[in-house]
């Protein structure tokens, strides 16, 4: 006869909650960074169309 624990190779629902919050947390960060390297580009653009130089600070 075959014990239950070895049949069970599921795992719990809070195992796949955790997983699912994981894989949501990934994917905002992941946006999250890309948004703002594309606003980063965005004002890089606008600078140089303005004609404006970054000069370092002379201390």
């Amino acid at each position: 006869m075959v014990r239950a624990e070895e049949t069970t190779r599921m795992g719990t629902p809070a195992d796949y909650t955790i997983i699912v919050l994981l894989v949501a947390v990934g994917v905002a960060l992941w946006t999250a960074l890309d948004r703002l390297a594309q606003l980063q580009r965005d004002v890089d653009a606008l600078k140089r169309r303005a004609g404006v130089e970054e000069t370092p600070d002379q201390t």
